[in-house]
């Protein structure tokens, strides 16, 4: 086998390792704490302060990182992160990813419904507040919708 296929095959298998990790739950099931309000991951699974939030779940191209909360209760979260923007250019699978470093987090629209054989909080929102003509698109801030489905 020649060193360049080598390389390639050592690529893919890390890369296929990779997305199982991301797709496997990282534990069982627990009954949620109807207490809490959690997010709800691209996976189902129901997350209490992630260190991660990826709500462009068809790709995983856009999601904040780096996630320190100063603040988390039942109503509202609070915290700084990473925004990783894939800007699709040329294309989404060779797009150029975008950081936008200590961005302001706000998690936010409640939502409560029955689930697991509880009643489940969940956020429904996430908002990124970059400070002025520094996000993308030059935007201040931007929400968007965490509106995945809990896998029971």
């Amino acid at each position: 086998m020649s060193p360049a296929t080598s390389v390639a095959l050592t690529a893919l298998a890390t890369s296929m390792l990779a997305a199982a990790a991301l797709t496997a739950p990282a534990h069982a099931a627990e009954k949620p704490d109807p207490t809490k309000t959690y997010v709800v991951t691209c996976q189902g699974q129901l997350e209490y302060k992630p260190k991660e939030i990826v709500f462009a779940c068809g790709d995983g191209g856009v999601y904040f990182g780096n996630i320190r909360w100063s603040s988390w209760t039942q109503n509202g979260a609070k915290g700084t992160g990473t925004l990783y923007f894939n800007t699709c250019e040329p294309t989404c699978g060779a797009g150029n990813i975008q950081k936008f470093p200590k961005t302001k987090l706000t998690l936010g629209g409640v939502a409560t419904g029955p689930a697991m054989g509880t009643m489940v909080n969940t956020f429904s929102t996430i908002t990124g507040t970059f400070g002025k003509y520094s996000g993308p698109a030059m935007a201040e801030s931007a929400t968007w919708a965490i509106d995945n489905v809990i896998e029971d």
